[in-house]
């Protein structure tokens, strides 16, 4: 079985080497194979990537700035064909069996599927900050995935299927992030999508995470807040609109009209009350819910 683990760089040099040294100590009954894509860093980032592509230990490459969802896109897109494919973030640790877990889960399917994992979060130093990205198992259906997202994109493991699914059809205009792009699509065509509760990996917060979670009671309450009361610059509706043009003509009717609604959501207050307090979603917990369901309400998701 040969595996590719995609990663996206920019200015990653403070924790990156230590981040691929735990790619590839993994262990398992499969070959790996490290790709890069440095989305312009101003750093000494693509001096160590050419360190260890000298060392033939990866491949990498740099093009214009495309943000972090585009980039990994663009990777999917031209690492070539295999298996399995990993999605890999430039600053956290993986344990040694990440990989494993997730050839056990999704190895043998041959429709598209997702496999996701938990993960503890740490600091700079990858001292535990006493919490896990999860408590609960997250919400996994088309409808409520549609309209919160959620799945940990760096501990994302998908099969070729589902690499298919997207590569046939090109980069999409618009996405809010590509973990939750991607998720959207397996769910648009029936995909398995399983999640593990055990923490694959250590998912490091530091100041320059390009992207993060909120931790402790008062990180959680600014973070709420500000996802209530602020327009996010991409929306769900903008996801809904890029994934009905390339894909609404071969996913079910059912599924196009959810996406459909999702998609227009904005349009009036109507709209917004209804897919607000929608009862096909069904989110992680009621804080969660409360806001999502007023962001949406706001027209601010």
């Amino acid at each position: 079985m040969k595996i590719a683990v995609l990663m996206s760089t920019y200015n990653g040099e403070q924790y990156i080497a230590e981040q691929i040294d735990s790619i590839l100590a993994q262990e398992g009954d499969f070959d790996l194979e490290l790709h890069i894509r440095d989305d312009g860093s101003k750093d000494g980032t693509i001096n160590i990537l050419s360190r260890y592509e000298e060392e033939g230990k990866l491949r990498w490459y740099n093009n214009e700035n495309l943000g972090p969802a585009k980039s990994f896109m663009d990777l999917i897109f031209s690492c070539g064909e295999y298996d399995l494919y990993s999605l890999a973030d430039q600053d956290d640790y993986w344990e040694k069996d990440k990989l494993a877990k997730a050839v056990k889960s999704i190895g043998e399917k041959t429709s598209p599927a997702l496999y996701f994992s938990n993960a503890m979060l740490v600091d700079s130093r990858l001292e535990s900050l006493g919490s896990v990205v999860y408590k609960k198992s997250p919400k996994i259906d088309f409808k409520t995935v549609s309209c919160a997202g959620g799945l940990l994109g760096c501990t994302m493991v998908f099969n070729n299927a589902l690499a298919t699914l997207l590569r046939d059809k090109g980069m999409p205009e618009i996405m809010v992030m590509h973990d939750f792009y991607i998720a959207q699509v397996c769910l648009c065509f029936d995909g398995d999508i399983v999640y593990d509760d055990a923490c694959s990996m250590k998912y490091r917060q530091h100041g320059g995470n390009v992207v993060g979670v909120s931790y402790g009671l008062w990180g959680k309450i600014k973070s709420r807040f500000s996802e209530i009361t602020t327009k996010q610059r991409v929306s769900i509706a903008s996801q809904a609109k890029s994934i009905l043009k390339l894909y609404g003509e071969d996913m079910s009717k059912e599924k196009k009209q959810w996406l459909d609604s999702v998609a227009e959501y904005r349009k009036n207050i109507f709209t917004r009350i209804k897919l607000a307090f929608s009862f096909k979603t069904r989110y992680i917990n009621f804080n969660m819910g409360l806001k999502n369901r007023l962001s949406i309400l706001f027209g601010n998701r």
